[in-house]
């Protein structure tokens, strides 16, 4: 039963760490609103407008980034509770008489 929950409990989080690693990668490779900040803020610098643009554009990528990494560390903990319940599926039971 240990084993069982263990392995499906592990495979749901695996999942959702991959989910979350490739939502997360498809964001940033399509963050036009970044790219666009960062040449502006480039092109004019000392604007404090646009300076303040690219700021947000790099703290909303920061958040982007480390949910891929919270995802591609939830999808390590999901590996591991399915060697866990793998583990645990041969370990004897015993009955306690």
């Amino acid at each position: 039963m240990m084993a069982r929950a263990c392995k499906w409990i592990g495979a749901t989080a695996l999942l959702l760490g991959l989910v979350l690693v490739a939502l997360s990668a498809i964001h940033i490779v399509r963050d036009d609103a970044y790219r666009k900040a960062e040449l502006v803020a480039s092109r004019n610098p000392g604007n404090v407008l646009y300076e303040a643009e690219f700021k947000g554009a790099q703290v909303r990528r920061a958040f982007q980034i480390f949910g891929a990494f919270g995802g591609g560390l939830l999808g390590l903990n999901g590996v591991t509770l399915i060697l866990l319940g793998g583990i645990a599926g041969r370990v004897p039971r015993h009955t306690g008489a």
